[in-house]
């Protein structure tokens, strides 16, 4: 799965954050703070 911030593979499943009922998996605890600050950013309409 790829990071939805800064497209790196996920590859430890420890950073994830629940936004509108989908779970997000980051690849850092930088890459999901800022992934908090403003989700709709990289949120892809689907």
């Amino acid at each position: 799965m790829k990071d939805p911030v800064c497209g790196e593979d996920v590859k430890n499943t420890s950073y994830k954050y629940v936004y509108k009922g989908i779970t997000y998996y980051f690849c850092s605890p930088m890459c999901m703070a800022e992934f908090k600050k403003n989700p709709e950013k990289f949120v892809k309409n689907k």
